[in-house]
């Protein structure tokens, strides 16, 4: 009995403080690395039942839609440039609703996408932001035929990375 009397227990206790503070850092990033496994792992699964849900659907069927945007693009007419780039962001929406990105409209869908996850991810927003001044600015926005093509370039790059046309 007296052996335990004569342990310095302060100094143990001490140390065992410092290992149970290491292992909850342990057990800590490891619930930490889990949880991001989990939401990548969601969304590898969304990024596959994308690529089944446009597998299933013949390419020039899906092309149609992008063929009217390019048909109001030639247009001379600069109000068929603008539907040509709220028909561009509208089809971004859809396909990015499919995925499973949630959100109000194309801007808070997004914001949830990580740029590893879409290369394109900036050229979204730069022909986003051309999208909403139109729809913001309407009938005081003037819109040049370069800048319609700039931005419908930029809807068509990042379509074709999601293997959409």
């Amino acid at each position: 009995m007296e052996i335990f009397i004569a342990l310095p227990w302060q100094t143990i206790i001490f140390w065992l403080k410092i290992i149970s503070v290491f292992i909850s850092v342990i057990f800590f990033a490891g619930i930490v690395y889990s949880i991001i496994g989990i939401f990548r792992t969601t969304y590898k699964r969304k990024v596959k039942t994308f690529l089944e849900f446009f597998s299933a659907v013949p390419k020039p069927v899906r092309a149609k839609r992008w063929d009217d945007i390019k048909r109001h693009l030639a247009s001379p007419n600069s109000s068929d440039w603008k539907i040509a780039i709220l028909e561009a962001d509208g089809l971004l929406d859809d396909i990015m609703k499919r995925v499973g990105y949630e959100g109000a409209g194309l801007g808070e869908r997004l914001k949830k996408i990580e740029p590893s996850d879409l290369n394109t991810l900036q050229d979204a927003w730069e022909a986003h932001k051309v999208r909403n001044r139109i729809a913001h600015e309407a009938a005081n926005f003037r819109l040049t035929k370069e800048e319609t093509e700039k931005a419908i370039q930029l809807y068509e790059k990042v379509l074709k990375e999601l293997e959409y046309i």
